[in-house]
């Protein structure tokens, strides 16, 4: 008789990738992303506008909103992605699950940062999220159905590596522009990034899951897809805040 058991993931307990070809892929691939964050500074509006000594207030709370909105509706999605990743992976599931553990509340963090400058939680709620926090939020749905979770957790790897590469740098601004004080949640958010090396366990994780030299490709068809998600809600945003009031000004 054959064990009709499947998607437990007892196959491919060693890893594809080995850790010395772990490592030259993981440079291969920061090598990418720094390229796209070259890419995303000159072609998107206001890429660095939260880095400079004067910040527009509605576009900063606005970006707060919005990132309390991706980090709650997404935790859905990378919830159910536990599941997908757990029938090809329990090593990978166990780390992804850790690091979701870690990340899963930090909606609140930047809530917090909203009442500091004058957002209240009521607000907050009654504030829909852009089109493209949905477009992203679906796109992981579609992933999980017909792709697998290897693109969601690409995504995880993206952001966490573009966080610790690039927010200590914002929140040294944000410090002078809108006050140490007023920006707690946004620091402890970037001291669990920082401290418990969230890039380096999302790799793992990543590394687990890659079987083949056609996830590898498909690594980074996501990083350069998520970008360009990621593109459409900043543009979204300076439309909103930034272009329609100086209309409503002219």
């Amino acid at each position: 008789m054959v064990n009709r058991v499947k998607h437990v993931g007892l196959e491919h307990r060693v890893p594809f990738l080995n850790a010395g070809a772990s490592e030259r892929l993981r440079a291969e691939i920061d090598l990418l992303i720094d390229r796209q964050i070259d890419h995303w500074y000159e072609t998107v509006p206001y890429a660095s506008h939260l880095e400079g000594k004067t910040v527009d207030s509605e576009y900063y709370r606005r970006h707060l909103i919005e990132t309390a909105w991706r980090i709650r509706l997404l935790r859905v999605s990378e919830s159910k992605a536990l599941a997908e990743i757990a029938k090809r992976s329990p090593e990978a599931a166990q780390i992804w699950a850790n690091y979701e553990r870690e990340e899963m509340l930090h909606d609140e963090l930047f809530i917090q940062d909203l009442a500091r400058a004058g957002v209240s939680r009521e607000q907050f709620l009654a504030t829909e999220p852009y089109l493209s926090t949905k477009l992203l939020t679906g796109f992981f749905s579609y992933l999980l159905d017909h792709e697998g979770p290897l693109g969601v957790v690409a995504y995880s790897y993206l952001v966490e590596y573009v966080n610790v590469k690039l927010e200590p740098r914002k929140l040294h601004a944000l410090k002078d522009s809108v006050g140490e004080g007023n920006i707690a949640g946004q620091i402890s958010h970037s001291h669990t990034d920082i401290n418990d090396d969230h890039p380096g366990e999302v790799w793992q994780a990543l590394r687990h899951l890659i079987r083949g030299d056609d996830d590898i490709q498909n690594l980074k068809r996501y990083l350069a897809e998520h970008q360009a998600v990621l593109a459409m809600y900043f543009k979204e945003l300076h439309d909103d805040k930034i272009t329609n009031q100086k209309m409503k000004a002219a």
